[in-house]
Parts: C-alpha cells; sequence; structure tokens
C-alpha cells in the first residue's frame, strides 16, 4: 500500500510539474535542438486573439432558404449574434484560461487581484462584444474585467484596416490570383465535394437529378470563380462555387457545434464524418482569401503591428505608442474574427493541424503571443494556438489538464530552427519584414 501511496504521490507531482511549463494549454513542448531557444524564466505578458464564439449564420433565412429545398434550422437570436451556448463555452474556454495562466505564475488561481492587469478590447459586432464578456467572466468570476471597444457598430481598424477606403492598386493583382486559384481548384480536387455539398442541399442523390430552387437563370453553386472587392476586413471576396461552399460549410459546422439535435444538422445528412469533409471547403476559401501574401499584409499588418508595440510594452516596462492596454497589464485579449487570426498566421507563416484540421479556426479559437524573460533579462516570445474541439464545443464539455483544449506550440519562420520561442529581435525583424507600412494606422483605439 504504501508503494502504491508512493508511486500516485510521484506521477501526480510529476503531473502537477508539467502543467506548470505550458501556458496556453497543458501540453508539452516537443523537444528542441541542443542551445535551440526555449521560453522559460518569467512569462512578462501573454496577448491573445481570440475569435468570436458559436454564433447562427449572418445570412437572413430567407436568404439561406433560397438555396435549398427545404428550410434551414430557426435559431433563438438574430444572425450573426452570440448564442447562449456559445457564450456558455467561451466562459468554459476563459475559466480553463484561468487555470493555465495561473499555472505558469502569471496571475493568480483565485480571487480577483489580477483582473485589474487584464485588458480586454473586441470588435464592435454583437458577437464580439459579448465573447469578451464570456472570456472576462470565465476568466474572473463575480468581477470580470471591463470589456473596450469603439462604439457598437462603428469600423474599428484594428479588426478591419480596410475601413478607410479600398487599395485598389494591391486587390487588382489579387483578384486575379484568387479567380485562377479558384478555378483550378475547383477543376482539380473539389468537384466531388461541390456535388455533395448540392445533394445535401437540394434533397437529391446521384439517381436524383437536382433542381435549383432560387432565382431561374442562377446556377446553385455557380459555374466559375470571379472575384469582387471586399468589404469590411476582407481584401476581396470571391463569387462562384467555393465562396458558396464555403459558407455553406459552416453553416453546417454553427449546427453541429451548437449542439442542434442530429436531424437539423444537415437536415440530418450531415455527420461529424461528412462535416469534417466539408470544412476543408471553407478552410480552402480562407486559404485564398486571406492567406494569400498580399491579403494578409493588407488585412493583417495594422493588428500585428499593436500586438508588437503592446509586447514591447511589456518588455520596456513603460507606455509604449500604439500598445493595447496599460503599462503593466499581463493578460491583453483581443476578440475579434476568423479572418484576423487566418490573416496574422499567414503574416507570419504559421501553420496547425488541430482536431484533424488543418489550420481551422472554429468559434473561440486562440492565437497568443507569450512574452517570456530568462535570468540574464533577455525576452523571448513564444505562439500557440488553442480551440476546443467539435465534440467539446458539441457537448458543452468541461476543460481541464485531463481534457484540455486542442493545442499546439507553433513554429515562426525566421527564427532559430526547431526552437520553441523566438528571440525578441528574431521576432521584431520577422514582424516587421512581414508586415505592410502603408496598411498601418497608427492611433491607437481609445
Amino acid at each position: 500500500m504504501k508503494r502504491c501511496n508512493r508511486r500516485n504521490m510521484l506521477q501526480l507531482a510529476m503531473a502537477l510539474l508539467l502543467s506548470s511549463f505550458s501556458v496556453v494549454h497543458a501540453q508539452a513542448p516537443q523537444r528542441a535542438p541542443k542551445n535551440a531557444v526555449m521560453p522559460g524564466g518569467k512569462l512578462k505578458l501573454v496577448v491573445i486573439l481570440s475569435r468570436h464564439g458559436v454564433r447562427p449564420p449572418t445570412w437572413t433565412q430567407s436568404r439561406l432558404d433560397a438555396y435549398s429545398v427545404l428550410p434551414w434550422p430557426t435559431w433563438d437570436v438574430e444572425p450573426g449574434y452570440l448564442t447562449p451556448h456559445g457564450y456558455d463555452l467561451l466562459k468554459k474556454f476563459g475559466g480553463f484560461d484561468r487555470v493555465s495562466l495561473a499555472g505558469a505564475g502569471l496571475i493568480a488561481a483565485r480571487g480577483c487581484t489580477d483582473a485589474a492587469g487584464t485588458y480586454i478590447w473586441a470588435d464592435t459586432d454583437e458577437r464580439t462584444m459579448q465573447s469578451g464578456r464570456a472570456l472576462a467572466e470565465g476568466l474572473f468570476p463575480g468581477c470580470p474585467p471591463v470589456v473596450h471597444s469603439l462604439a457598437a457598430g462603428e469600423h474599428d481598424p484594428l479588426f478591419h484596416p480596410r475601413a478607410r477606403g479600398p487599395r485598389p492598386s494591391v486587390a487588382l493583382p489579387v483578384k486575379t490570383e484568387l479567380e485562377t486559384t479558384a478555378n483550378q481548384l475547383r477543376d482539380k480536387n473539389q468537384s466531388e465535394l461541390l456535388a455533395e455539398m448540392q445533394h445535401v442541399l437540394l434533397g437529391c442523390s446521384p439517381e436524383k437529378s437536382c433542381t435549383p430552387v432560387r432565382a431561374p437563370g442562377v446556377s446553385l453553386l455557380g459555374d466559375t470563380a470571379d472575384a469582387v472587392g471586399g468589404t469590411g476586413g476582407h481584401l476581396v471576396e470571391t463569387r462562384g462555387p467555393l465562396g458558396q461552399a464555403s459558407s455553406f460549410a459552416e453553416d453546417f459546422l454553427l449546427e453541429y457545434v451548437e449542439g442542434m439535435p442530429r436531424s437539423q444538422v444537415g437536415w440530418g445528412k450531415v455527420d461529424e464524418a461528412q462535416l469534417r469533409r466539408f470544412l476543408t471547403l471553407h478552410s480552402e476559401y480562407s486559404d485564398l482569401t486571406h492567406r494569400t501574401t498580399e491579403s494578409a499584409r493588407v488585412e493583417a499588418s495594422n493588428l500585428m503591428f499593436h500586438i508588437t508595440r503592446t509586447l514591447e510594452q511589456s518588455a520596456a516596462g513603460h507606455p509604449v505608442e500604439n500598445a493595447l492596454g496599460p503599462t503593466g497589464s499581463k493578460t491583453v485579449l483581443l476578440v475579434g474574427h476568423d479572418t484576423n487570426i487566418s490573416g496574422v498566421a499567414a503574416l507570419l507563416g504559421l501553420h496547425w493541424m488541430l482536431d484533424g484540421r488543418k489550420d481551422d479556426t472554429p468559434p473561440g479559437t486562440e492565437l497568443a503571443f507569450e512574452l517570456w524573460q530568462n535570468e540574464s533579462g533577455t525576452y523571448t516570445v513564444r505562439v500557440t494556438v488553442s480551440m476546443q474541439t467539435l465534440q467539446q464545443m458539441r457537448e458543452m464539455q468541461e476543460l481541464t489538464p485531463a481534457a484540455p483544449p486542442a493545442h499546439e506550440v507553433l513554429r515562426l519562420k525566421g527564427c532559430e530552427a526547431g526552437a520553441n520561442a523566438c528571440r525578441w529581435e528574431d521576432f521584431v525583424r520577422v514582424v516587421e519584414e512581414a508586415t505592410d507600412k502603408n496598411s498601418i494606422f497608427t492611433t491607437r483605439p481609445e
């Protein structure tokens, strides 16, 4: 009995030790080469870029119904608003962030003392502001930090840098690239998935022909792809098969992770396996519209500029112009959209494979920038990505160190090969080389 207890105590001690070395979240880093840069010493700041939580489709019911034989499921909130289920999922994510940050020694495990050191800035949509409040409530139950933002509905250049006007000289070559690539992709590897999507929407099969149900003369999924000027934070958008199928794939995802009955997820025709197949269409569309080099430079440079200034302010220990949050902040949380995460990731050459999907950014995804200071006083930056799995979201599962969100430590191009962190000077150089100076707004949000 004593030997068993001693072994159990040793296993518990090792588990606690390992958990303290992962900031976000509870996963030991991969082995790095000898002398490679590793995060170590003291964690000074974490800047988290988060996607909002689960929402209904942004299209109206009538617009959706024009594409299908059967009516789409109804939701209890307005199009694009955060659902109660989505709110509760983010509360759980915020609570897990609290445990992880406390395990790294950045904040206290309980109480409200560190709430003042947490700064939250959200985009002005209802779903982003409410998502910020959900995360704040999960981080600090009973004393959530204030969620800062511009006025509701106002364009925020931090998340939508093109709100001040288009960039036609940049948009034109990107438009040409998108049209060419989108049509090539369809010819090579999308035909089967597009046919499957059409079968689900129109309730047909290879033995039963599909008949479009919307306006005569307009094909359901289109024949060829073309690109048009984007809205909000989008440089350009594509019209045609891939763009439409991408929207429907995400709508099926939202039905699934909202926890709708299986009979309502794609009218009972989209199980998890089929959903994962459809999500490749969404990922390919995201790659085209947000992960091309020029799109990322225009859409993400301003956001990455402010993230870097925020990290610099923490390292300097005094106010830095264009930093987000006051000096001394321990956690800065930016609540935006999947397009923001995809753009920043593309800008820095970041890729991941989580929950079986490449570079996916489902509701609640967190891209985190950790600033570490070692004993000699030098700084390193580590980048991680975390997300709740499809099952965790659908079933509202608890997040614990034993059952954490999916998580990966990312590799920054331009930093030492195989390293789990990037030297501060290398990180700054990588960001400066990647960003487009003409897409940076140096006016700090208030």
